[in-house]
């Protein structure tokens, strides 16, 4: 191979690496949603919003809810925190949101959803569908377990879960903002221990 044509190689692969990395990181706000077969999806007004970070293979989601606890995940690392920033505490945890994960094929997404779901699932692919003006591809759950997810929009650009649905609750993202993260987002801070457990009590945090 000459000299210009493997300049222009390693130059499509610059431009590669920087395309996907940017499509692999973003923030945004997650928005519950209470869902109903028979009417249109409404904003939750019993769980209030959340926000995801996502960086390659990690994801910070931050409830904010009473505890406010935020949930630190690394995919690549198969490891699952849970911050308590009003104690400055962490545990570990056995699994984590697995209604967002990251997909290789927006259009063949299926084998990505059945290796991350909690339960056994029976995915089938609906076909394209717009959210918020951004394009995705719908999956379904044929297999109807109580709990479990039953559809998932996979946005293409992103190769990202930026919706879902369960039985009568659903989630969306929304102000999606596709942008470098910062690392300390997805690490634990120095001053953060591990509580020591409740005396009497099980109770709590399962470890991994």
């Amino acid at each position: 191979m000459g000299i210009k044509a493997t300049t222009l190689v390693a130059a499509f692969f610059i431009s590669l690496v920087s395309t996907i990395s940017q499509a692999q990181e973003f923030s945004a706000d997650v928005v519950y949603l209470d869902t109903d077969r028979n009417s249109t999806a409404n904003v939750s007004t019993t769980h209030p919003s959340s926000k995801l970070y996502v960086s390659k293979d990690k994801i910070r989601l931050e409830t904010n809810g009473l505890t406010g606890t935020i949930l630190l995940a690394d995919r690549g690392e198969h490891t699952v925190v849970a911050l308590q920033p009003k104690k400055k505490a962490y545990r570990p945890l056995a699994s984590g949101p697995s209604e967002y994960f990251r997909v290789d094929n927006a259009d063949d997404a299926c084998p990505s959803w059945q290796s991350f779901a909690e339960q056994k699932i029976a995915c089938e692919k609906v076909g394209p569908e717009v959210i918020n003006g951004r394009e995705t591809v719908k999956y379904q759950n044929k297999n109807m377990v109580e709990g479990a997810v039953t559809a998932v929009w996979v946005d293409k650009a992103l190769k990202f879960v930026i919706k879902w649905q369960a039985s009568g609750v659903g989630a969306e993202l929304r102000n999606i903002k596709e942008e470098q993260q910062s690392a300390d987002l997805f690490v634990v801070p120095s001053d953060y221990k591990i509580p020591p457990p409740q005396k009497g009590s099980s109770r709590g945090f399962a470890h991994k």
